[in-house]
């Protein structure tokens, strides 16, 4: 399995731009974090729905990279989400542990939370994983 280089180096662009921070990826757990802003919160005054999606995503795919061999690279192929509360204010927490990894699938289940440790989310998806095909030159 591959190591990890600090939990606070970013994966990605789309990740940064939606104000998502990296947090743990090791041993099959990855988590992610995010400080709720106005830009994140649709007519009602909530979290949108596709924000809480990709928080949860991203510390899915920070659990998967855990677990990666050297060339392996992970896509989500599934997801699903149930919006248990909503998210209004103040940190939110995203954490997500590998349940079964059998050959090029990966499942694995995800949380988020608020500050005050009360549940927004829950789910569970499945990535697969790919080799690079891309050649230079």
């Amino acid at each position: 399995m591959s190591q990890q280089g600090p939990a606070e180096a970013q994966d990605g662009p789309f990740a940064e731009m939606l104000g998502i921070r990296p947090g743990e990826s090791r041993n099959g757990v990855g988590t992610a974090f995010m400080t709720v802003a106005d830009r994140h919160r649709q007519g009602a005054g909530v979290v949108q729905g596709g924000i809480l999606v990709a928080l949860a995503d991203y510390a899915f795919f920070r659990a998967c990279r855990s677990t990666l061999n050297e060339g392996e690279h992970a896509v989500t192929i599934e997801l699903k989400l149930n919006f248990i509360a909503p998210a209004r204010d103040g940190e939110l927490t995203a954490r997500s542990s590998i349940k079964s990894r059998g050959g090029r699938i990966i499942v694995g289940d995800m949380e988020i939370t608020g500050e005050d440790g009360q549940l927004i989310a829950t789910g569970i998806g499945t990535y697969m994983t790919v080799y690079d095909r891309r050649t230079s030159g």
